[in-house]
């Protein structure tokens, strides 16, 4: 496994949850959580460096087990690593997710905001592993 490409893979995933829920989807998801009675308000400085760390650390995990899959199934390739980031993201991360909210009665907007920031992330790390050899 190419941890140097795990590694800028898990980055990635990180910057696009950054980018997804502030100027992508962000009012829309706060909108949302909000209709559950959840009141989404800025971390205090002194939790905010814990929940990004923890998120990374997330992110690595998720990158980390891309990274497995990848070498285990051969794919070495941008394609290969688009095929495979799909597969893991919906099969999984999605299916998982969709689940959960569905018994949760979160909408469906809400559902596609977070499983498609999961999809996307994932099959991004497996586009990125997979051809970065």
């Amino acid at each position: 496994m190419n941890l140097w490409a795990i590694l800028v893979a898990a980055v990635v995933y990180f910057i696009l949850g950054s980018l997804w829920f502030s100027i992508l989807f962000g009012g829309f998801w706060s909108k949302e959580v909000e209709r559950l009675g959840i009141l989404i308000k800025d971390p205090a400085k002194s939790t905010i460096a814990a929940k990004m760390v923890q998120t990374f650390v997330g992110n690595l995990i998720a990158a980390f087990s891309m990274g497995y899959i990848v070498f285990a199934a051969h794919s070495f390739n941008s394609i290969a690593g688009l095929k495979l980031g799909l597969l893991c993201g919906i099969g999984f991360a999605a299916v998982a997710m969709i689940i959960a909210y569905t018994w949760e009665s979160r909408s469906f907007r809400l559902q596609m905001i977070d499983t498609g920031y999961a999809v996307i992330g994932i099959t991004m790390c497996g586009i990125i592993i997979s051809a970065w050899r």
